[in-house]
């Protein structure tokens, strides 16, 4: 087991990409506590882990909120010795548009959630795992970090932020021995993950990522095994961004 006896936090924990890296991170030995803001997602995960026999606690938190977050990095303690491990994956998409139709509350929550909320994680969980010298942050970007999409400047700005923001906390947070990295995703099939990936030409492998693959590179960076990785991104896309040509050429 990768992380045997360790507790890990997987914010948006409840569906998709933050479910299947809880999901694995239990299976491969750590208790996970779920924060999320939609309790029947939250739950639903926690019910998924308790009947394999592992430990799970669901905490309601708004990553947006530094209130809620510190609440329920307090919550978490209370429950489990410590905290290791962060996955920052809790993020919104759909609240886009035309860079000439976007409006200002738009921007501002899809910054507060995407950017803002991982800085406000982080720095809380951060705090915590430099009492013990030790800790490791994972935060989820995206390729849309690299790559620009039609329609998405908010949130290409803020997943391209995530980047700059992980090489900065590995920076100041090494001293600590605490770890950063990120994994930058490309298009994941998200609504239907235990099913057999459907087929798209953006990808050179010529499909859809499942979230048990971006689970897998989350637990290796979180392991042992990457004790000598900090600072860097792991995309995880099975080759969109060498497919842009393609991509830019609308063959899709």
């Amino acid at each position: 087991m990768l992380l045997k006896n360790k507790v890990a936090i997987v914010t948006g924990g409840g569906h998709g990409i933050g479910r299947g890296i809880a999901l694995r991170f239990v299976r491969e030995g750590a208790a996970v506590v779920i924060a999320e803001q939609v309790p029947e997602r939250g739950e639903s995960v926690c019910d998924e882990v308790e009947a394999t026999g592992g430990k799970a606690l669901y905490i309601r938190t708004d990553v947006s909120k530094r209130e809620s977050v510190e609440q329920m990095v307090e919550e978490a303690g209370r429950h489990f010795p410590g905290i290791d491990i962060l996955v920052n994956n809790a993020g919104i998409t759909g609240e886009d548009g035309h860079f000439l139709e976007i409006t200002q509350e738009q921007w501002d929550r899809i910054i507060a959630v995407n950017q803002t909320g991982v800085f406000l994680c982080a720095q809380v969980s951060a705090r915590k795992m430099a009492e013990t010298g030790a800790g490791n942050i994972i935060n989820i970007a995206s390729i849309n970090s690299f790559l620009p999409q039609p329609h998405c400047c908010a949130y290409g700005a803020a997943k391209g932020a995530i980047v700059s923001m992980t090489r900065s906390m590995a920076t100041d947070l090494a001293p600590h021995g605490i770890r950063v990295n990120a994994i930058a995703p490309g298009a994941i099939q998200s609504s239907h993950p235990d099913d057999a990936p459907q087929p798209t030409r953006l990808a050179l492998l010529g499909r859809f990522g499942l979230p048990s693959e971006i689970a897998s590179a989350a637990s290796f960076l979180a392991s042992e095994d990457a004790s000598y990785i900090t600072g860097q991104v792991l995309t995880v896309d099975g080759g969109t961004l060498n497919n842009a040509y393609r991509i830019y050429r609308d063959e899709t």
